[in-house]
């Protein structure tokens, strides 16, 4: 039988091109189907030509189609969600009303006022699609790369009966910089990951087998490092193209996190943007940003320009303008869980889930982020042990925040929705929590059915 991938949010430019590419490179997944759903049916349209291209580079067998989504849902074996609700305008909204606040986001999309407004928004139409996988495909599993990934998994596990993990590519990127910094392959650092998605620590890290010499990974050595480099740190992952567009003047990615590693003696997840998130010290200003390297995301001219120019190479490679090139692999975990779900081949995979105890001092159920077994018989999170003690009050502290977060999403609720921007370390000004709350529901109402009932 072979594997039906319904694909939600198929016309982006950005992610279908990657996770399909994956898909049609794995060997146990030859002759699948993949389907594409989109609000945008045009952009559906392009990225479905685009996708015939690379299935017959790729000579695997695979189809491609553009369906509504209950009939894509029919029969699926695993469903993909890449959304963004709203798009662009309204995390413009998420980025730019926090900072009349004080709040300098630096993305905007997991913790603080801009990561509660975006999780409102996202939320209700998550558990739309799983209440649809529900009726239409049960047994399938939910496989998810969509911000907040944290709130997400939460909610769909917490209201649905849907099997649900969320995959980040952060993980995949602070091993390649490690490998990178040690001057060793991927394949040689090891760690143990635990916490929350966007606000994540390793422990246990290896060096080709051996314990990581903790003494090299200084702010000094990590300069000395940047100092030496030519191009951009590479991780295969698609925030590879962002790093991309900043040209010679770029940010330090991993300063904040190689100056967290000296202080704390555990090494944080992701780049500095989604890092800093989490610790507001680093983004109480915008000269304590730059002087800290730290690259704020939001929704810069950049990415519309990115999308846009993303948007006309894949135009160009349908017409025949361009060629499609040599298909490569990426780094994204999707195609892997994918393949061992519907073959049974065993694989790994860093996943976030509710906490069964593969973290240990964290409440069960709430959402964590660890490697995860891969098989026939499902994702099973692997028991990774207890958050390190210098930061477990900081993640404790995003837990709550998440919790509130979906509770306000799904029943629609201003006053727990003020209560996650309260607890947020993000907002200083918490007399003003009720006032952004409402400015921010007032903001996306468009996009908010949870509150207008």
């Amino acid at each position: 039988m072979s594997c039906k991938m319904a694909l939600i949010g198929g016309g982006s430019c950005n992610w279908t091109p990657t996770l399909a590419k994956d898909l049609f490179l794995r060997e146990g997944l030859k002759g699948g189907e993949l389907v594409l759903v989109d609000i945008d049916p045009e952009a559906a349209e392009l990225l479905r030509r685009y996708c015939v291209l690379a299935a017959e580079r790729a000579g695997t067998g695979w189809t491609v189609a553009v369906e509504d989504l209950e009939p894509a849902l029919d029969g699926a074996s695993a469903v993909c969600i890449s959304i963004q609700t709203g798009d662009l305008d309204m995390m413009h909204l998420d980025y730019t009303i926090p900072e009349e606040f004080g709040v300098y986001h630096t993305v905007a999309d997991s913790v603080g006022p801009g990561g509660v407004s975006r999780s409102l928004r996202n939320i209700p139409v998550f558990l739309d699609i799983a209440r649809k996988m529900e009726r239409r495909c049960p047994n399938a599993w939910m496989v998810h790369v969509t911000n907040p990934l944290n709130q997400l998994t939460r909610a769909v596990a917490k209201e649905t009966s849907v099997r649900c993990a969320g995959l980040c590519h952060n993980y995949e990127g602070t091993i390649a910089f490690l490998a990178r910094f040690f001057g060793v392959d991927v394949e040689d650092v090891e760690a143990v990951s635990v916490g929350v998605n966007h606000g994540t620590w390793l422990k246990d890290i290896t060096v080709q087998g051996k314990p990581m010499d903790s003494a090299k990974l200084t702010v000094e050595n990590y300069l000395r490092f940047e100092a030496r480099q030519i191009g951009p740190i590479e991780s295969g992952t698609t925030d590879d193209r962002i790093e991309r567009m900043f040209g010679e003047d770029r940010t330090l990615s991993y300063l904040l996190p190689v100056e967290l590693f000296e202080a704390l003696g555990v090494f944080p997840v992701g780049s500095a943007p989604h890092v800093a998130e989490n610790l507001p010290f680093y983004l109480n200003d915008l000269e304590t940003i730059r002087r800290h390297r730290i690259r704020r995301k939001g929704v810069l001219p950049v990415r519309r320009e990115a999308k846009k120019r993303r948007g006309g190479e894949i135009l160009d490679i349908v017409e025949g303008r361009a060629e499609l090139g040599e298909l490569r692999a990426s780094r994204e975990g999707l195609s892997s869980v994918v393949e061992s779900l519907a073959t049974g081949k065993p694989s790994r995979v860093v996943a976030t889930m509710p906490n069964a105890g593969q973290v240990s001092n964290l409440p069960p159920d709430v959402v964590v982020e660890t490697w995860a077994r891969v098989s026939g018989s499902g994702i099973s999170p692997i028991a990774s042990g207890p958050i390190p003690k210098a930061v477990l009050g900081l993640v404790q502290q995003v837990v709550g925040e998440i919790e509130l977060t979906v509770e306000a999403a799904v029943a629609g609720d201003r006053k727990k929705a003020a209560q996650a921007m309260y607890v947020s370390p993000l907002l200083h000004e918490k007399d003003r929590a009720g006032e952004l709350a409402d400015r921010l529901i007032e903001a996306t109402k468009d996009y908010l059915p949870q509150f207008r009932r």
